[in-house]
């Protein structure tokens, strides 16, 4: 007489399609959280990039030429490209909410620091060092930055200290946000 119940073998391969559904259902857990987690850096690059769009239109669109002096009294251009930065620039519009005694004239620089994309800014437009920094963008493999003048566009600006050139075209490359071409008008001194 034969019992009720499994054999061996037939509990045996009920483990082993067990086995195979959990690990299914494991790899797919794993994927879905592998995709979420991209789909959040790509979402956060994004935002970078929105960002970065925002201060270069709204630094160049402001952009003032005026020249500025440095700690030690050396006269430096209202632009500068290279100057131990992507660009150097004096602009308008600096808002003052708490009217703090200073002008609403700023002086920012655009970094490339190890692999960051960084902006930065000094509390008074002379005689101190910019050191109000803001990060743009991160994992930066590569950056240039032309200008468009009156001649065309160049790599390099040797423009009179209160000239400016007409445009600006920044590009960056990096595996998170790809290659990106941002090409935006300077204000009403860019003229040369």
């Amino acid at each position: 007489m034969r019992e009720a119940g499994f054999t061996l073998i037939e509990l045996l391969v009920g483990l082993f399609l067990f086995g195979l559904m959990a690990a299914a259902g494991t790899a797919l857990l794993a994927g879905s959280v592998q995709a979420s987690g991209q789909a959040q850096a790509l979402v956060g690059a994004s935002g970078d990039l929105a960002r970065l769009r925002a201060l270069l239109t709204a630094d160049a669109g402001q952009a003032a030429p005026r020249p500025w002096r440095d700690g030690e009294g050396r006269t430096h251009a209202a632009f500068a490209v290279n100057d131990g930065a992507l660009f150097t620039l004096v602009r308008r519009g600096w808002a003052n909410p708490g009217q703090a005694p200073r002008a609403s004239l700023q002086r920012v620089e655009w970094v490339i620091d190890g692999d960051t994309l960084v902006r930065r800014s000094a509390a008074m437009v002379d005689g101190t060092a910019a050191t109000q920094a803001s990060v743009l963008a991160r994992g930066v493999t590569a950056a240039r930055l032309r200008v468009l003048t009156a001649q065309g566009w160049q790599d390099g600006w040797s423009g009179q200290p209160t000239q400016m050139p007409r445009a600006l075209e920044l590009t960056i490359d990096g595996p998170q946000i790809g290659h990106v071409r941002q090409i935006v008008p300077l204000g009403p001194g860019g003229a040369a």
